[in-house]
């Protein structure tokens, strides 16, 4: 198994930071790319390491495998999860009947007759963004704790495999929306 942390010549800790990522991606990648007498596979290597450390819930499975920390990603996630699963269900739904709606309108009056609607979904889509970044966030702040033992990086781990899926779900429709 690759150790994207030495990949890139950092320490293998879970608290790093996009820009510490990026400037270990920059300085080995002016050795290990093509144009500078590197390698492809090297510098794939390299670029693959860099999306590993990237996302916080890919960093901490790796992390957790290199350590050699048992465990697995499928299980429960947290109650503050499971509550919050409801409210984006229920609003991704929303918005996929929107979506519908809005492709098969066939003129430009029955599309602006869906603007308020649609505005409202995109506040919902937004309200929700927040409320998952924040959850990211919050999951990241307790890193030092997985480190340390006293937290299961393993649900941590779930918690941001699902917080991750729902982020790009909410991208997606979003994006369907403009």
């Amino acid at each position: 198994m690759m150790d994207a942390f030495d990949c890139l010549g950092l320490e293998r800790r879970l608290s790093l930071d996009d820009d510490e990522i990026s400037a270990a991606f920059r300085a080995k990648g002016k050795l290990c790319h093509p144009d500078s007498g590197g390698s492809v596979a090297a510098f794939e290597s390299l670029e693959a390491a860099s999306q590993t450390l990237k996302d916080p819930g890919r960093r901490l499975k790796h992390w957790l495998e290199l350590e050699n920390r048992p465990g697995d990603l499928r299980g429960s996630v947290s109650s503050e999860l499971m509550s919050l699963f409801t409210e984006l269900g229920e609003l991704l739904q929303q918005a996929d009947a929107l979506i519908r709606e809005r492709e098969a309108a066939g003129s430009a009056l029955a599309k602006a007759m869906l603007e308020a609607r649609t505005q409202s979904v995109r506040d919902g889509l937004e309200d929700i963004t927040g409320k998952l970044d924040a959850l990211v966030a919050s999951r990241v702040a307790g890193f030092e704790a997985v480190e340390s033992g006293a937290a299961d990086g393993w649900e941590v781990a779930r918690d941001l495999a699902f917080l991750s899926k729902w982020q790009g779900q909410v991208r997606e429709r979003f994006a369907s929306l403009w």
